[in-house]
């Protein structure tokens, strides 16, 4: 039963996932986004695939700072806030691979350093680009972890990530 509920909550995560990079404004993918890694985190809990948990824990958190950079404190501090946010990312995740002994954990460090980081950007062509860049890694963690709803769901995304960049591909950028 419980890994019925979290595929099933996999794919809530997906759809929202889906429908973030559709968003024609920033901040609206942004929004979208957490919401969907909020899902992803409760299904990793479910599975025991703590590292994804707690690497989206941090993407969430990159996120929400990322989507308030405009504001005067995060902007004055801006390059520090995105070396420190990456840096502990980077750091928990290794820390959390070299517990458990696992090459499979450096994937999802690379995928959650490139959909968040991507969230640092102000163009949504770029966002969309980088974010593209990191699917690839989700997939193969969430194969080996047995994520199958989440790993349909990055190749979904790849495919919305395209289709959002040719839909876009003519106008010109549009930010908050």
């Amino acid at each position: 039963m419980r890994l019925l509920v979290s595929q099933i909550i996999g794919l809530l995560a997906v759809a929202t996932f889906l429908l973030s990079y559709q968003q024609k404004k920033r901040k609206s993918i942004i929004i979208w986004n957490v919401t969907s890694r909020v899902l992803y985190i409760t299904q990793y809990l479910l599975l025991g695939a703590y590292s994804g948990a707690a690497l989206d824990v941090l993407g969430a958190v990159s996120s929400v700072i990322a989507e308030k950079k405009h504001t005067s404190f995060i902007k004055k501090h801006l390059k520090l806030f995105i070396i420190v946010i990456n840096a502990i990312i980077l750091l928990v995740g290794l820390v959390i691979a070299i517990i458990n002994r696992s090459f499979l954990d450096v994937f999802p460090i690379i995928g959650v350093l490139l959909h968040t980081g991507a969230f640092w950007m102000t163009s949504e062509k770029v966002i969309r680009r980088i974010s593209l860049l990191g699917s690839p890694f989700w997939l193969v963690y969430n194969l080996l972890s047995k994520a199958y709803g989440s790993a349909i769901g990055d190749v979904l995304t790849m495919a919305s990530i395209i289709i959002a960049m040719v839909k876009y591909r003519k106008e010109p950028n549009v930010t908050e």
